[in-house]
């Protein structure tokens, strides 16, 4: 486990480059923050060494892209609910019927 220092060392430093990828893929704040916590978390559990500050950025950027893709796949986020569709407030006018 990561010291605190390191692991604000590291969020001052790429939490901003997080935040973008975050946005550019999920287009979502509420995603976004989850997704930064997430790649926080993954940083300060890991007991990688790293050869360098690059490589470090290089890490937190992948773990970034790849929590990214996976929440898209998620099957929350690619499909639609039936019952949210049928009840959502643009076919409300259809149910009074």
């Amino acid at each position: 486990m990561r010291s605190e220092q390191d692991i604000t060392a590291a969020i001052n430093r790429y939490g901003d480059t997080v935040i973008r990828i975050c946005m550019v893929y999920l287009k979502n704040t509420a995603d976004t923050e989850d997704i930064f916590r997430e790649v926080f978390l993954k940083y300060a559990q890991s007991d990688k060494a790293f050869d360098g500050e690059e490589h470090k950025k290089a890490w937190i950027i992948k773990v970034a892209i790849n929590a990214c893709k996976d929440m898209k796949k998620s099957f929350f986020r690619s499909k639609p609910l039936s019952w949210m569709i049928r009840f959502s407030p643009g076919n409300m006018s259809v149910m009074k019927r």
